[in-house]
């Protein structure tokens, strides 16, 4: 997920991997489990396709066929990345960190342009008048 580095503590890497060891490297939302850094990828694929095949159709990329792997991300409830209570963390696959993202993605647009100091028109008609 495109995210603002500058917006998060300096430790979040740390909180961040404490929700998704909580999580078991699974999604909270789904239950799919997700790639753990550090596991051999291929051992990791074989598991999850004997032990949930329904979960990873194979996809094709140029005649061959490759499995889809998922990456484990931890979502703001709130949408603050400043709030990092327990209680406003929930680790997300990818694909629905992207679902629950998506009613904020508009005002999170906004955000980032304030946050890189677009002006908005109400600002540029204060600073021409």
């Amino acid at each position: 997920m495109p995210m603002i580095k500058a917006r998060y503590p300096a430790d979040w890497n740390a909180i961040a991997l404490q929700v998704k060891n909580t999580a078991n490297w699974c999604c909270t939302e789904c239950g799919k489990p997700c790639r753990k850094p550090g596991v051999e990828w291929l051992h990791f694929a074989y598991w999850i396709m004997i032990t949930h095949p329904q979960w990873f159709p194979l996809t094709e990329e140029d005649g061959e066929a490759k499995i889809q792997r998922f990456t484990l991300t931890v979502a703001h409830l709130d949408q603050n990345p400043q709030n990092n209570e327990p209680s406003n963390l929930k680790a997300l696959c990818a694909p629905c960190h992207l679902r629950f993202d998506a009613p904020f993605r508009q005002h999170n647009a906004y955000t980032k342009r304030q946050w890189f100091g677009q002006l908005t028109l109400e600002e540029l008609n204060d600073e021409c008048n």
